[in-house]
């Protein structure tokens, strides 16, 4: 079985964070890019404190109307200063309490950026060996493992290869949020290709992601946590 990550504390109505908080392994928690604020992310640390939950810090573009899908041209000077921002605040809650921060997953439009552009890949490098080099990065399985493999050895940066559960996919690429079959609606369906994937020999998986604002994910990690 693998390790199953979930993107949490973004603030949702109703909040699903209560219920998937006990089903998972790794939280992604929103740090007020694209959803969060002080509120919630200490809300979120404190459940994954409670449930023994690895705590990851979920940084985004500045995008709450679209909920970080829009990707934004900046400088890598300014994306650095705008993803540092985030993590630090959320590091600074997490010390208050107690916890750390394990790794870095970006959202949305920065995650399908920095899985594209070096640059942007560069700029999250930059962020983890200034704030704390032993916070790995997680990226999408299967796809320019040669640049993460490159940048593993050049930066000395740590990835952690994820698959999706709830999203199509066609080989090893998702299907974009744009086309039909891009989410999936069946929680049975879901369930089957976390276990797929948990058996996938072609790329190296280490987590599978569930999201927490599709209800068929939800009912599917109860299921999982059923059997």
């Amino acid at each position: 079985m693998k390790l199953i990550n979930c993107d949490l504390g973004e603030c949702l109505i109703p909040s699903p964070d209560e219920d998937v908080m006990p089903l998972i392994d790794m939280a992604n928690i929103a740090c007020g890019g694209h959803a969060g604020d002080e509120s919630s992310m200490i809300e979120a640390i404190k459940q994954a404190q409670q449930h023994g939950v690895k705590i990851g810090v979920h940084p985004s573009y500045p995008d709450k109307d679209n909920f970080g899908r829009l990707s934004y041209r900046m400088s890598s000077i300014d994306l650095f200063q705008l993803i540092y921002k985030q993590v630090v605040t959320f590091q600074a809650l997490c010390d208050k309490h107690g916890v750390r921060i394990e790794y870095i997953k970006p959202h949305g439009a920065l995650y399908h950026d920095m899985m594209h552009k070096e640059d942007v890949l560069m700029v999250l490098c930059n962020v983890i060996e200034t704030l704390d080099s032993s916070l790995s990065l997680m990226v999408q399985a299967g796809i320019n493992t040669e640049t993460f493999e490159r940048f593993s050895k050049d930066k000395d940066i740590q990835f952690l290869y994820e698959a999706f559960a709830d999203r199509g996919y066609r080989g090893l690429q998702m299907i974009p949020r744009s086309e039909q079959g891009a989410m999936l609606e069946d929680a049975q369906h879901i369930v089957e290709q976390y276990h797929s994937f948990c058996q996938e020999q072609t790329a190296k998986i280490d987590t599978i992601c569930f999201h927490s604002d599709n209800p068929s994910s939800v009912l599917a990690l109860k299921i999982l946590r059923a059997m």
